[in-house]
Protein backbone atom coordinates (compact mmCIF):
# COMPACT_ATOMS: atom_id res chain seq x y z
CA UNK A 1 0.00 0.00 0.00
CA UNK A 2 1.22 3.45 -0.53
CA UNK A 3 -0.01 4.60 2.43
CA UNK A 4 -1.17 3.76 5.83
CA UNK A 5 -4.04 5.06 8.17
CA UNK A 6 -7.70 4.44 9.76
CA UNK A 7 -9.04 6.80 7.78
CA UNK A 8 -9.12 5.36 4.01
CA UNK A 9 -9.31 2.05 2.93
CA UNK A 10 -9.78 -0.11 6.05
CA UNK A 11 -12.70 1.78 7.35
CA UNK A 12 -14.27 1.10 4.27
CA UNK A 13 -14.21 -2.86 4.76
CA UNK A 14 -14.74 -2.39 8.33
CA UNK A 15 -18.45 -0.71 7.52
CA UNK A 16 -18.81 -3.60 4.99
CA UNK A 17 -19.89 -6.40 7.33
CA UNK A 18 -15.99 -6.39 8.87
CA UNK A 19 -14.79 -8.56 5.82
CA UNK A 20 -11.51 -7.72 4.75
CA UNK A 21 -10.74 -7.02 0.96
CA UNK A 22 -9.25 -10.98 0.35
CA UNK A 23 -12.00 -12.89 2.31
CA UNK A 24 -14.34 -10.28 0.05
CA UNK A 25 -13.00 -11.81 -3.19
CA UNK A 26 -12.72 -15.17 -1.86
CA UNK A 27 -16.40 -15.18 -1.31
CA UNK A 28 -17.41 -13.94 -4.66
CA UNK A 29 -15.22 -16.90 -5.71
CA UNK A 30 -16.77 -19.25 -3.83
CA UNK A 31 -20.27 -17.77 -4.98
CA UNK A 32 -19.87 -18.08 -8.41
CA UNK A 33 -18.82 -22.21 -7.75
CA UNK A 34 -17.70 -24.50 -4.87
CA UNK A 35 -14.27 -24.31 -4.97
CA UNK A 36 -11.10 -25.96 -3.40
CA UNK A 37 -8.13 -23.39 -2.27
CA UNK A 38 -5.69 -24.19 -4.67
CA UNK A 39 -8.40 -23.17 -7.28
CA UNK A 40 -8.93 -19.92 -5.38
CA UNK A 41 -5.11 -19.47 -5.11
CA UNK A 42 -4.72 -20.30 -9.38
CA UNK A 43 -7.34 -17.50 -10.36
CA UNK A 44 -6.33 -14.88 -8.08
CA UNK A 45 -2.76 -14.98 -8.56
CA UNK A 46 -4.05 -15.08 -12.60
CA UNK A 47 -6.97 -12.15 -12.21
CA UNK A 48 -3.70 -9.83 -10.39
CA UNK A 49 -0.93 -10.91 -11.81
CA UNK A 50 2.01 -7.72 -11.86
CA UNK A 51 0.02 -6.28 -8.47
CA UNK A 52 -0.50 -8.91 -6.11
CA UNK A 53 1.50 -11.78 -5.22
CA UNK A 54 -1.34 -14.15 -3.80
CA UNK A 55 0.14 -16.97 -1.26
CA UNK A 56 -1.26 -19.46 0.38
CA UNK A 57 -0.37 -18.15 3.65
CA UNK A 58 -3.07 -15.54 3.23
CA UNK A 59 -5.88 -17.78 1.58
CA UNK A 60 -6.25 -20.65 3.80
CA UNK A 61 -6.24 -18.39 6.81
CA UNK A 62 -9.08 -16.31 5.56
CA UNK A 63 -10.83 -19.38 4.41
CA UNK A 64 -10.71 -20.68 8.12
CA UNK A 65 -12.15 -17.23 9.14
CA UNK A 66 -15.13 -17.28 6.72
CA UNK A 67 -15.56 -21.01 7.86
CA UNK A 68 -15.29 -19.95 11.39
CA UNK A 69 -18.17 -17.42 10.92
CA UNK A 70 -20.35 -19.62 9.15
CA UNK A 71 -19.80 -17.39 5.80
CA UNK A 72 -18.82 -20.41 4.00
CA UNK A 73 -18.95 -24.29 4.24
CA UNK A 74 -15.60 -26.96 3.55
CA UNK A 75 -16.48 -30.28 2.94
CA UNK A 76 -13.62 -32.72 3.04
CA UNK A 77 -13.01 -34.76 -0.15
CA UNK A 78 -11.28 -37.89 -0.72
CA UNK A 79 -8.33 -37.63 -3.73
CA UNK A 80 -6.62 -40.05 -5.78
CA UNK A 81 -3.11 -37.40 -6.75
CA UNK A 82 -2.90 -36.58 -2.65
CA UNK A 83 -4.07 -35.49 0.42
CA UNK A 84 -7.91 -35.15 1.73
CA UNK A 85 -8.51 -31.65 0.48
CA UNK A 86 -11.75 -29.24 0.99
CA UNK A 87 -14.44 -27.97 -1.21
CA UNK A 88 -15.70 -24.73 0.08
CA UNK A 89 -19.18 -23.17 -0.94
CA UNK A 90 -21.04 -20.33 0.02
CA UNK A 91 -23.43 -20.27 3.01
CA UNK A 92 -27.38 -18.74 3.39
CA UNK A 93 -25.45 -16.79 5.53
CA UNK A 94 -22.62 -15.72 3.43
CA UNK A 95 -24.81 -15.00 0.85
CA UNK A 96 -26.89 -12.33 3.06
CA UNK A 97 -23.50 -10.75 3.99
CA UNK A 98 -22.49 -10.48 0.13
CA UNK A 99 -26.10 -9.03 -0.43
CA UNK A 100 -25.29 -6.64 2.18
CA UNK A 101 -22.04 -5.46 0.94
CA UNK A 102 -23.22 -5.03 -2.69
CA UNK A 103 -25.88 -3.01 -1.47
CA UNK A 104 -23.29 -0.67 -0.32
CA UNK A 105 -19.95 -1.61 -2.61
CA UNK A 106 -21.29 0.61 -5.38
CA UNK A 107 -21.07 4.15 -3.06
CA UNK A 108 -17.59 3.02 -2.06
CA UNK A 109 -16.64 2.79 -5.72
CA UNK A 110 -18.15 6.10 -6.67
CA UNK A 111 -16.06 7.63 -3.46
CA UNK A 112 -12.95 6.05 -4.74
CA UNK A 113 -13.32 7.16 -8.50
CA UNK A 114 -13.97 11.12 -7.00
CA UNK A 115 -10.94 10.09 -4.97
CA UNK A 116 -8.51 8.96 -8.28
CA UNK A 117 -10.39 11.81 -10.23
CA UNK A 118 -9.11 14.28 -7.46
CA UNK A 119 -5.60 12.94 -7.82
CA UNK A 120 -5.66 13.13 -11.48
CA UNK A 121 -6.65 16.63 -11.38
CA UNK A 122 -3.81 17.51 -9.05
CA UNK A 123 -1.08 15.28 -10.35
CA UNK A 124 -1.51 15.18 -14.08
CA UNK A 125 -0.98 18.74 -14.77
CA UNK A 126 2.16 18.85 -12.68
CA UNK A 127 4.08 15.46 -13.70
CA UNK A 128 4.44 14.79 -17.23
CA UNK A 129 4.93 10.65 -16.59
CA UNK A 130 2.17 10.23 -14.24
CA UNK A 131 -0.08 12.20 -17.12
CA UNK A 132 1.10 9.96 -19.77
CA UNK A 133 0.53 6.55 -17.79
CA UNK A 134 -2.64 7.95 -16.60
CA UNK A 135 -3.80 8.90 -20.21
CA UNK A 136 -2.48 5.33 -21.89
CA UNK A 137 -4.81 3.62 -18.89
CA UNK A 138 -7.70 5.35 -19.04
CA UNK A 139 -7.95 4.81 -22.54
CA UNK A 140 -8.09 1.59 -22.70
CA UNK A 141 -10.17 1.46 -19.45
CA UNK A 142 -12.68 3.52 -21.45
CA UNK A 143 -12.59 1.07 -24.47
CA UNK A 144 -12.66 -2.20 -21.07
CA UNK A 145 -15.83 -0.18 -19.61
CA UNK A 146 -18.12 -0.05 -22.24
CA UNK A 147 -17.77 -3.82 -23.05
CA UNK A 148 -18.54 -4.64 -19.50
CA UNK A 149 -21.25 -2.39 -19.60
CA UNK A 150 -23.13 -4.06 -22.44
CA UNK A 151 -21.59 -7.79 -21.19
CA UNK A 152 -23.51 -7.08 -18.13
CA UNK A 153 -26.49 -5.24 -19.34
CA UNK A 154 -26.74 -8.15 -21.74
CA UNK A 155 -26.08 -10.96 -19.22
CA UNK A 156 -27.69 -9.73 -16.20
CA UNK A 157 -31.09 -7.37 -16.78
CA UNK A 158 -34.33 -7.58 -18.72
CA UNK A 159 -34.86 -6.58 -22.43
CA UNK A 160 -36.88 -3.71 -21.08
CA UNK A 161 -33.78 -2.33 -19.17
CA UNK A 162 -31.00 -3.06 -21.75
CA UNK A 163 -32.20 -1.00 -24.41
CA UNK A 164 -32.35 2.34 -22.62
CA UNK A 165 -29.34 2.06 -21.33
CA UNK A 166 -27.52 0.77 -23.95
CA UNK A 167 -28.66 3.96 -26.53
CA UNK A 168 -27.48 5.93 -23.51
CA UNK A 169 -24.11 4.66 -23.30
CA UNK A 170 -23.89 4.94 -27.47
CA UNK A 171 -24.73 8.10 -27.48
CA UNK A 172 -22.53 9.12 -24.86
CA UNK A 173 -19.60 7.70 -26.77
CA UNK A 174 -21.05 9.10 -29.97
CA UNK A 175 -20.39 13.02 -28.37
CA UNK A 176 -16.62 11.46 -26.47
CA UNK A 177 -15.51 9.99 -30.19
CA UNK A 178 -16.53 13.70 -31.70
CA UNK A 179 -14.81 15.52 -29.09
CA UNK A 180 -12.17 13.16 -29.72
CA UNK A 181 -12.33 13.65 -33.50
CA UNK A 182 -12.29 17.76 -32.61
CA UNK A 183 -8.82 17.29 -30.46
CA UNK A 184 -7.10 15.29 -33.00
CA UNK A 185 -7.63 18.09 -35.56
CA UNK A 186 -7.20 20.73 -33.04
CA UNK A 187 -3.44 19.08 -32.46
CA UNK A 188 -2.78 18.26 -36.07
CA UNK A 189 -2.41 21.67 -36.96
CA UNK A 190 -0.50 22.64 -34.00
CA UNK A 191 3.19 22.72 -34.75
CA UNK A 192 5.79 19.70 -33.50
CA UNK A 193 6.91 21.27 -29.72
CA UNK A 194 10.53 21.02 -29.68
CA UNK A 195 12.30 18.91 -27.41
CA UNK A 196 13.70 20.41 -24.27
CA UNK A 197 17.46 21.31 -25.01
CA UNK A 198 20.09 19.98 -22.83
CA UNK A 199 22.18 21.36 -20.98
CA UNK A 200 26.01 20.68 -22.05
CA UNK A 201 28.33 19.99 -18.50
CA UNK A 202 31.98 21.08 -19.03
Amino acid sequence: MIWQGRGFGRNIWDRLQKISPVEFLIMVMIKEKPCYGYEIINSLSEKFKGFWEVKAGAIYPALSRLEERGLIQGTKEESDRGPIRKRYEITQLGEDALRNIAEKFDREIDFFQHFVGFVDDHLCSGFDKYAQRRTHFMAKRIEQMAKLAKDYATAFLPPEEILPMLRGLKTRLESELKSIDEAIKRLEKEPAKEPPKRIKVE
